[in-house]
């Protein structure tokens, strides 16, 4: 445990110190929580708003920027310059430093969503509809499958360039095609076919689910592919994780 806490003391002064963490994980989904307040309406036709829905859009941003990018770029980038190589001759294990590296980009992650909440209930009186203890819970269920696929992205990908091309695809792709950015209910249902392929769109289903105080068992299937992207992640991170 103390070595554990060292390394989670260091990492996080170093990814701190780093300006992405803070423009892509923090900043980002704030601008984009005011202008959503702005362009959407509140007066939904039947059911929840466009502006409700978003809400729970908008939080999972956050996670995305941290845990699909930020995470898998800081492992790739430590195996480039040969600092995990060194890692490996420690007593750290990959499951210690993958989870404190996972624990320091969720910091950045909750700041975000703290950040977003504010500006959704001070600026335009969103309120949940639903009950936030299982709000927060399916957040972090939500937040633990992205950073699932992160991790594994990190773990096996030969160097930085590599980690790069990888997270970018993932990043970008999910970003602007899983309902985070335009609204999966005002798109094509050709679009909608596939965006349901991706991991994030279940994901934003189950939180808009919670947030509008809907049963999370009518969302069986949404768990069970997030439930699947965590098995996958983790147990193939770990399997298959590259000290060089």
């Amino acid at each position: 445990m103390k070595t554990f806490l060292t390394l989670l003391k260091i990492e996080g002064k170093l990814a701190w110190r780093g300006i992405d963490i803070l423009i892509f994980g923090i900043c980002f989904p704030i601008i984009l929580a005011t202008l959503f307040g702005y362009l959407l309406s509140k007066d939904g036709l039947t059911g929840a708003s466009d502006f409700e829905l978003s809400y729970s859009a908008v939080i999972t941003i956050g996670i995305l920027a941290t845990g699909v990018m930020g995470l898998p770029l800081t492992i790739s980038d430590y195996r480039h310059r040969g600092i995990l190589k060194r890692f490996q001759v420690t007593p750290v294990s990959p499951l210690q430093l993958l989870f404190a590296q996972g624990l320091i980009q969720l910091s950045s992650a909750i700041i975000s969503f703290i950040g977003v909440s504010l500006i959704y209930h001070l600026l335009f009186y969103y309120e949940l509809k639903g009950s936030w203890p299982i709000f927060l819970i399916t957040y972090l269920f939500v937040a633990m499958a992205m950073y699932s696929i992160g991790i594994f992205i990190g773990s096996v990908v030969p160097d930085q360039k590599s980690g790069n091309v990888w997270s970018s695809v993932a990043y970008f792709t999910m970003l602007l095609f899983s309902g985070a950015t335009i609204p999966y209910e005002s798109m094509p249902r050709f679009f909608q076919v596939i965006m349901d392929i991706l991991p994030l769109s279940h994901g934003i289903h189950l939180l808009k689910q919670a947030s509008i105080g809907q049963s999370l068992t009518n969302g069986f299937f949404h768990i069970l592919i997030l439930l699947v992207c965590i098995i996958i992640g983790l147990g193939g991170a770990i399997k298959f994780f590259k000290w060089k």
